[in-house]
């Protein structure tokens, strides 16, 4: 169900809804420890959410939500997020809950377009949303690959029930039966540029060597905090030969 806190309102033709939990110590990103510990983890996950909403703020023209399980969660996600994110509060748990409920309350609120990412993705390009809202000009269905055979974002114009009913998730073939069964219903589509999920300590060392780099413009400030306050030995074990250089 919708929680209380709105953005402006249908008026806006895109929504973007951000799947999250509340940032709760052995409950959030487990797979990062080791090398991290449950407190670290999820403070990671916690800059994480909030550079993935500011990347979806910095789309212009539309409305940022949070889907999250539990009212409990969206209680205290409301004291970390800015304000003008809204909420729906899943009424069944698990992802395909969030992602066939996320669709049903935007669609049925009035927005147009619909895309839904994960929290995973602190310097996605800006670029990358607002490429899927266009492309939903002339296709159903747009999908963004991840490199380990998922997903990061899946848009769409209606409700498809169907793309994630019965899913199995987390696992190398989450992006071909998607597509699969997005032919099966005969739904167009169009595929993004491929990103990378930050699962593992060997995501966590590549998300760190891209920071790095000169070109880094800046972006997932939150997170590029919290990997600041890590010992700086903490992922070299993870890191290989050629160390976070």
């Amino acid at each position: 169900m919708e929680g209380s806190k709105q953005p402006t309102g249908a008026q806006t033709a895109t929504a973007i809804v951000v799947v999250a939990k509340a940032p709760q110590p052995g409950k959030v990103k487990t797979r990062l420890c080791p090398p991290l510990s449950p407190q670290q983890a999820a403070r990671l996950y916690e800059g994480f959410l909030l550079d993935t909403l500011s990347v979806a703020l910095a789309v212009p023209h539309c409305a940022v939500k949070i889907v999250c399980p539990t009212g409990q969660d969206a209680s205290e996600l409301a004291a970390l997020v800015p304000g003008e994110v809204g909420y729906i509060v899943q009424s069944q748990p698990g992802l395909t809950a969030a992602l066939s409920e996320t669709f049903g309350a935007c669609v049925a609120a009035g927005y147009s377009k619909v895309l839904c990412i994960s929290s995973d993705n602190p310097n996605l390009p800006v670029e990358y949303l607002i490429q899927a809202i266009e492309r939903l000009d002339e296709v159903e269905v747009v999908l963004g690959p991840s490199e380990d055979g998922g997903y990061y974002l899946v848009g769409a114009k209606k409700v498809y029930p169907s793309l994630f009913e019965g899913m199995e998730w987390s696992n190398e073939l989450v992006l071909s039966e998607t597509l699969r069964r997005v032919a099966e219903a005969r739904l167009s589509q169009a595929l993004l540029p491929e990103w990378y999920d930050l699962d593992t300590g060997l995501d966590l060392v590549r998300l760190a060597r891209d920071f790095l780099t000169p070109d880094s413009d800046g972006r997932a400030s939150r997170t590029r905090q919290v990997l600041e306050t890590l010992p700086p030995d903490l992922l070299l074990d993870y890191a290989g030969p050629e160390g976070l250089s």
